[in-house]
């Protein structure tokens, strides 16, 4: 039988450095009402996402104080597995880190042009259109290695992906509008999530 105790550990600390994290950048970089162009309103997919966030969050906190209540949606992945979510955590928060030093000020917490926007294409922008969302997706899908427990791991990216899905239709339909042709051309070269392999 596996100790939990460990993977219950790094899941609070997972989940403590990716709040700070958030917090850190929301704080330093947050732009102001008057320097935004167009920001997204309020969609269904977004509202379904946060939705789907709550029982993730609650049943993370379950795993992490109570496990045994959590025993029910249990998987049984061998440990090696389980520690590569660990792994998988840790490629996140580099790709997290990396982008958010590309971005610069470029970057919100909530999709929107700003007055001052850059076209940004170095760093893991050079190869992927949407680094941030690509290292949300890693981190929040450890989740279901750390745990060794479906619910978790799949409200978490279930509720990442819709999230994801309706930031990079607005975001996209913006950045075409805003800076045209270069925007298309860099849309070619690049890939949305991982790089372009052709």
């Amino acid at each position: 039988m596996t100790n939990e105790l460990p993977f219950r550990i790094l899941l609070f600390a997972l989940l403590a450095l990716f709040i700070a994290h958030r917090g850190y950048y929301s704080h330093k970089y947050s732009p102001t009402e008057n320097s935004t162009l167009k920001k997204r309103e309020a969609q269904l997919t977004a509202k379904l996402a946060n939705l789907l966030s709550l029982p993730a969050l609650l049943a993370t906190l379950l795993y992490i104080v109570i496990p045994g209540w959590m025993e029910w949606a249990s998987l049984a992945l061998p440990v090696w597995l389980r520690w590569s979510g660990v792994g998988m955590a840790l490629l996140g928060f580099a790709l997290l880190q990396w982008s958010h030093r590309a971005l610069d000020k470029n970057w919100s917490d909530q999709p929107r042009l700003i007055r001052e926007q850059n076209l940004i294409t170095t760093g893991p922008y050079r190869w992927i259109r949407h680094p941030i969302y690509t290292a949300f997706l890693l981190i929040l899908g450890s989740t279901l290695f750390l745990t060794a427990n479906w619910f978790v791991g799949l409200f978490w990216l279930g509720s990442a992906g819709l999230d994801i899905l309706s930031r990079i239709q607005f975001e996209e339909a913006v950045l075409i509008e805003h800076f045209g042709e270069p925007y298309r051309a860099y849309m070619k070269r690049t890939g949305r999530l991982w790089p372009r392999l052709i």
